[in-house]
């Protein structure tokens, strides 16, 4: 799968897998269906990242998604992440 394009909508996706694991990732994918072919049975859920401040939008998600102290990610991870050339990171 090819990157995303600086210039498209979607900066990346918060990948929900069913084991509590979480992906981000800047793979180019056109529909979820691709993302749940590519992750088979533990696909569970995405979001697409398309806010100017990707970290914030992930940080907002993981909030409203998850315990406090049970992200998959913190607040250096996803920063690292976005100024990073990391195709994809698991937590």
């Amino acid at each position: 799968m090819a990157m995303i394009g600086a210039d498209e909508f979607v900066k990346a996706w918060l990948i929900y897998l069913k084991d509590g694991r979480a992906v981000l990732s800047r793979r180019h994918y056109e529909s979820w269906w691709e993302i749940q072919d590519e992750f088979g049975d533990l696909f569970k859920s995405n979001r697409a990242i398309t806010d100017t401040d990707c970290a914030a939008q992930v940080l907002r998600y993981m909030a409203a998604d998850f315990a406090a102290g049970s992200q998959p990610f913190d607040r250096t991870a996803i920063e690292e992440f976005f100024v990073g050339d990391k195709e994809q990171i698991e937590g």
